[in-house]
C-alpha cells in the first residue's frame, strides 16, 4: 500500500487509491444503505482509474457489526 499522499486535502474516505492487486480492506456496513454505497463508491473509482475491486458483505456479521470486505483483483 502506498504510505505517502501527493495532493492537499482532506484524508480520503475509502483506501482505494492505495490498494495494490490482491489487497483486502474490511471496511464497516452496518445497514444495507451503506453495503450499497461501499460497493457502488469501489465500482465507480474503478470504472475511473481502470481497476477492479470486488465486494462480499461477510457473512457471519449482521447487524452493527456487519462488515464488507473489499479486495482490488485488478
Amino acid at each position: 500500500m502506498l504510505t505517502d499522499r501527493k495532493t492537499p486535502g482532506p484524508k480520503p474516505t475509502y483506501p482505494f487509491r492505495d490498494m495494490a492487486v490482491d489487497d483486502v480492506v474490511t471496511l464497516p456496513a452496518p445497514t444495507s444503505a451503506d453495503v450499497k454505497r461501499i460497493a457502488r463508491n469501489a465500482s465507480q473509482y474503478g470504472l475511473r482509474h481502470g481497476r477492479v475491486y470486488q465486494c462480499l458483505t461477510d457473512p457471519t456479521t449482521t447487524g452493527a457489526e456487519r462488515v464488507m470486505m473489499i479486495t482490488r483483483t485488478k
